[in-house]
């Protein structure tokens, strides 16, 4: 299945099956034109194509529906949260780590953790110790934490609920 956006105000995603592409193309004619025989001049507009290869959905692979890390430096601290339970996909990021403080969510911030939730690679049958070690490389966080604290709910309903001092 093929993702295409149009952008009419607010962004909107429309699916098409192979099926339904497969027939939209024909009718439009082997070249990409008006068939030739409908009498009317054709207009060739030039497409942008964004998005065709499913990176969106990148969060509808992940074992688990809701996603929370907080790790505690002293008096830095970065927060991570996610939640999908159908629908949009929701997120936000808090870093105090660095010289200025940053706080992102929405587009932005899932655009950051597409690149980080599904390398975590933990699902329902993953340790305490485990999810840990994963959250902390997955998210380049230091193992020299004051406190960690991890909450996920699973698919499947199971919650894991992480505290470390």
């Amino acid at each position: 299945m093929k993702k295409f956006m149009i952008a009419t105000g607010c962004v909107a995603a429309i699916s098409l099956s192979a099926v339904g592409f497969s027939q939209f193309n024909a009718s439009a004619g082997d070249d990409g034109q008006a068939p030739k025989d409908s009498g009317e001049t054709s207009v060739q507009e030039e497409e942008t194509t964004v998005q065709t290869d499913g990176e969106n959905d990148w969060f509808e692979s992940l074992p688990y529906k809701e996603f929370e890390l907080d790790v505690e430096y002293g008096d830095r601290e970065y927060e991570a949260d996610y939640e999908y339970e159908g629908g949009d996909p929701e997120a936000e990021i808090e870093d105090e780590r660095g010289d200025k403080e940053t706080e992102i969510s929405g587009d932005e911030a899932l655009n950051e953790l597409s690149d980080i939730l599904p390398n975590v690679g933990i699902d329902e049958n993953s340790n305490e110790e485990e999810v840990k070690q994963a959250a902390l490389e997955a998210f380049d966080l230091d193992s020299d934490y004051n406190e960690l604290e991890i909450e996920i709910e699973f698919l499947d309903g199971k919650e894991l609920e992480i505290e470390d001092e």
